[in-house]
């Protein structure tokens, strides 16, 4: 079945390469992508901009890891058109949010650095590096989360360690660890972090946004330095979501404003199983943490989390889109990580997520079902180079997973 998995990839990947738009050697893409405001989500139809969730960053690493694997002409020229694209345009990443290594510009350098290795393109990693050391770490205002934030430098910082950027890489790392220490709130033992987009709003759970990605990332420069401190630090994140954990619905809530737009003031709060919010991004960073870290408690939460993302997955099966940020593809790839936790069930699992995709979609790469609602696009978080992604990996697993940034596996 890998091939089946390979061919897959391959023809997503290069249905994304026929919609890309040209200018100068640059490539780009129109797509949709749905934007929080005073109603609630609407969706809005833009050209993509630089970063690595939504934009050319993102589908530039994934057309290069498929063509890296496919030795594919036509995706590598396109993948160096999308990266020079998010390199032309690193700069227009707003402040508050550059340091992220999904949605800031130290993703955008590091999947330059991840494209040019795959691709055998040198210069690239060397403007990947340049990009990293010029961007300002400790200025302010600015995020702390994974996506757009501190902790996401911190893991986009190592990983471009591990490709080659030398130990300024981890200075600049554990510059922004201590800036996550110090805007830390302690509750007892437990620590968490506010969003300074967001003053108003309960310090979150989760990996994109909330204490489960702050924990990962300060477990990770633990590994790094040996610096108890971020080990501690870690234990705090990863105590307050243990705190906010409800046994009946098996899942951290959703603490954003957002989620609870429109609901009952005694409502229970609401719950999400997606990489982004819940519980198989909380999963994933258990799983990391059971790597780094050893504690029989994160191996219990890890359990209990891939088992609900288990039941989601087997109520998806037939009806849901194919996206790592909030779909199938993301979720059937938390439940692989935790193949040895959850056993055979999961990789049965995953199979069936993966082989149902094919059979429903497989023969017009346009057709798959993305994470915008009833709109498209190919971004990688959202749209279909992610599902390409998504394939690619299970053919080929030493390609490194992009919702689990582990450093090592860049290099």
């Amino acid at each position: 079945m890998s091939s089946a998995y390979l061919e897959t990839a391959v023809g997503i990947a290069e249905s994304v390469a026929e919609a890309a738009i040209w200018s100068d050697g640059r490539c780009s893409w129109v797509g949709g992508m749905p934007e929080e405001g005073p109603l609630g989500l609407t969706m809005t139809y833009s050209s993509f901009g630089p970063d690595l969730y939504g934009g050319t960053a993102g589908v530039a690493l994934a057309l290069a890891e498929v063509a890296a694997v496919a030795e594919s002409g036509k995706l590598r020229r396109t993948a160096l058109g999308a990266v020079e694209h998010a390199l032309a345009r690193a700069h227009e990443v707003p402040d508050p949010g550059r340091l992220g290594a999904y949605g800031g510009r130290l993703g955008i350098a590091l999947a330059a650095a991840r494209v040019g290795m795959r691709l055998e393109e040198s210069g690239l990693a060397d403007r990947a590096f340049a990009l990293a050391r010029e961007i300002d770490t400790s200025s302010e205002p600015l995020e702390h989360d994974l996506l757009s934030g501190r902790a996401g430098g911190i893991l986009a910082l190592l990983a471009l360690r591990a490709l080659g950027g030398g130990d300024a890489m981890l200075e600049r790392a554990a510059d922004l660890g201590d800036g996550l220490l110090g805007t830390a709130v302690a509750n007892g033992d437990a620590l968490s972090w506010p969003s300074p987009s967001f003053p108003d709003q309960r310090h979150l759970t989760g990996l994109s946004h909330g204490a489960a990605g702050i924990g990962l990332a300060l477990l990770e420069l633990f590994a790094a330095t040996g610096e108890e401190r971020y080990r501690s630090a870690a234990e705090g994140a990863f105590a307050y979501e243990r705190s906010l954990y409800d046994p009946t619905a098996r899942n951290w809530p959703d603490l954003r404003e957002i989620a609870f737009r429109g609901r009952p003031a005694d409502a229970p709060p609401p719950y999400a199983v997606f990489w982004c919010h819940g519980a198989p991004g909380i999963a994933l960073s258990r799983l990391r943490a059971c790597e780094l870290d050893p504690q029989a408690i994160y191996g219990d939460e890890a359990r209990l989390a891939l088992e609900t993302t288990a039941a989601s997955c087997r109520a998806e099966l037939g009806v849901g889109n194919y996206s790592l940020c909030h779909g199938l593809a993301g979720n059937a790839e938390a439940l692989r990580e935790g193949r040895d936790v959850l056993g055979a069930q999961a990789e049965q699992l995953v199979r069936a997520a993966a082989d149902a995709g094919i059979e429903a979609y497989g023969r017009d790469p346009r057709s798959w079902p993305v994470g915008v609602f009833d709109g498209t696009t190919d971004s990688l978080f959202l749209g279909r180079a992610g599902t390409a992604l998504f394939y690619l990996r299970l053919h080929d697993p030493s390609v490194p997973s992009l919702l689990l940034l582990r450093p090592e596996s860049f290099g």
